[in-house]
C-alpha cells in the first residue's frame, strides 16, 4: 500500500478542524436556546415558569406528606412557603433567588403539660423554620415582578411603552390567623425575615445568621393555598442597575416579554403568557 494512499485513509477516519469547529458551533447554539440564559431570550422565561412551579409542586408534595424537621415524625401547625428574596442591597440576587421553607412547632421546645398544637405564633422561640434544600435563581435576566405595592424596586417600562402597571405578581395575605411580627408578616404581600438554614432555627435566631427579607406563597397542609383571593406569580426579562440613591431599577425588555404562573385554590399551578390573564387592570 502506497504512502499517499495510506494518508488518504488516515484523513478520511477523523474530522477535519474545520468540521470540528460548525459541530461546536452548532452546539454553542442549541444550549443557548435550551438555557435561555440571554435577557433578551424569552426561553428564560419559560425556563422561570418551570423552575418555579416544580418548587411550588414540590412544596405541595412536601405538605400533603406533612414533612417537617423533627425526630418524632409528628409535626404541629406546619407551614410550607415558597420565598423569593427581596434585598435590594444584592443586586445579583434580589428577585432572581428562591427557596423552600418548611415551619412547625418544635415538640421537644415545649414545656411538659402544654399542648404543641397551641403554639401558633410563627416567630414564637418555639417554632423552628429550615430549607430542605439550598436556594435557586431564576436565569440570568429574568425577574420576579413584585406587586404594585412594593417599594424596594423601581419597574421601568420598555422604551415606547406608556404603563404597564397590571404587569404585576399577586398574593393576598394569608388566610387564616397568623400573628404578625417584625419577622413575618402575613399581610398583602406577605413576607418573612429568613436564612436558608438547614437545621430547625427560629426566626429571631435567624438575623445573626444573615436573615434577609422574603415575599413567600403559602400551602397548607392539605396542599391548599393558604392565601385569601389569587396568587399570580409574574416573571419578565429586565436589565437590573443600581441608581444614584442606591435603589435598584428594573428595565423592562419588552411589553411582549413576561410569563406567568397562577396558583390554583387546591395548590395546583397553571401557567400562561397571555396578556388578558397577566394585567391586574383586567382581573377586576
Amino acid at each position: 500500500m502506497s504512502a499517499s494512499s495510506s494518508k488518504s485513509r488516515a484523513l478520511r477516519g477523523g474530522f477535519t478542524l474545520l468540521e470540528l469547529l460548525i459541530v461546536i458551533t452548532i452546539i454553542l447554539l442549541i444550549s443557548g436556546l435550551f438555557l435561555g440564559l440571554s435577557p433578551s431570550n424569552s426561553a428564560g422565561l419559560s425556563t422561570g415558569q418551570r423552575m418555579i412551579g416544580s418548587n411550588i409542586r414540590s412544596l405541595r408534595a412536601m405538605a400533603l406528606m406533612n414533612r417537617g424537621a423533627f425526630s418524632t415524625g409528628v409535626v404541629y401547625n406546619a407551614r410550607y412557603r415558597l420565598l423569593i428574596l427581596d434585598d435590594p442591597t444584592d443586586p445579583e440576587n434580589h428577585l432572581r433567588q428562591f427557596v423552600i421553607a418548611v415551619g412547625s412547632v418544635d415538640p421537644s421546645a415545649v414545656s411538659v403539660g402544654t399542648d404543641p398544637s397551641t403554639v401558633t405564633n410563627t416567630s414564637d422561640p418555639r417554632y423552628k423554620w429550615f430549607a430542605p434544600d439550598a436556594p435557586s435563581t431564576l436565569p440570568t435576566g429574568v425577574f420576579y415582578i413584585p406587586a404594585i405595592t412594593d417599594k424596594d424596586t423601581v419597574i421601568n417600562n420598555p422604551p415606547g411603552v406608556s404603563s404597564l402597571a397590571g404587569r404585576r405578581s399577586i398574593t393576598g395575605q394569608l388566610a387564616d390567623t397568623a400573628t404578625s411580627s417584625a419577622v413575618d408578616s402575613p399581610s398583602s404581600p406577605p413576607w418573612m425575615m429568613f436564612a436558608p438554614v438547614n437545621q430547625p432555627t427560629a426566626l429571631t435566631n435567624m438575623s445573626s445568621l444573615g436573615a434577609k427579607k422574603w415575599y413567600y406563597i403559602e400551602l397548607q397542609t392539605s396542599g391548599a393555598l393558604n392565601h385569601l383571593g389569587r396568587v399570580l406569580v409574574m416573571l419578565a426579562n429586565a436589565n437590573a442597575r443600581v441608581d444614584a440613591s442606591g435603589k435598584v431599577n428594573l428595565d423592562l425588555v419588552s411589553d411582549a416579554q413576561f410569563a406567568a404562573l397562577a396558583v390554583q385554590p387546591n395548590g395546583d399551578i397553571a401557567y400562561t403568557t397571555d396578556p388578558n390573564e397577566m394585567d391586574l387592570t383586567s382581573l377586576k
